[in-house]
């Protein structure tokens, strides 16, 4: 029903509202209806909702698919609901993305590495620090301290103190 919604031409806060039901009631079965609302600006934010609560590994394909055609303000977002997903088979996607000419959208990228805080993402990070520019260069030591958390709840007290 709820699914219904989302495909239908039912106005936007009817769909926000069926995002939110998805958010607790959702599956992959519902996935691509939400994955279709990630390049709506009014509606992308409510799709990640439930795109982020869903388990399983078709949310991570959807929003590391939506990355290739998004820009700015709905990218980060997805990029930000990768980070909070952290979807490790993002990571060499994210990385190329600490190069990316919109600062905003690079930082959102360190900070999803720091959130997926796994050896992957801890290399990437450090090799972009010295790299980095000034700009993005805060935003990538916030990821390094976010993975070496990620680390220390994981008992990896080592690999913390590396990063």
């Amino acid at each position: 029903e709820l699914i219904a919604v989302l495909s239908g031409d039912a106005p936007a806060a009817d769909k926000a509202l069926a995002c939110k039901g998805l958010a607790v009631y959702g599956s992959s079965a519902s996935v691509a209806e939400l994955a279709k609302l990630l390049s709506d600006p009014q509606l992308a934010s409510w799709a990640r909702i439930p795109l982020e609560a869903i388990p399983g590994p078709a949310a991570d394909d959807a929003l590391r698919v939506a990355t290739e055609s998004l820009q700015g303000n709905l990218l980060i977002g997805v990029i930000n609901s990768i980070g909070i997903r952290r979807d490790s088979a993002a990571v060499d996607l994210l990385s190329g993305r600490l190069k990316d000419e919109d600062v905003e959208i690079a930082t959102a990228a360190a900070i999803a590495l720091g959130r997926i805080g796994n050896e992957a993402s801890a290399k990437a990070l450090r090799k972009a620090l010295p790299e980095a520019t000034a700009q993005l260069r805060a935003g990538v030591a916030e990821a390094c301290i976010l993975c070496a958390e990620r680390f220390l709840a994981d008992d990896h007290a080592a690999e913390a103190a590396a990063i």
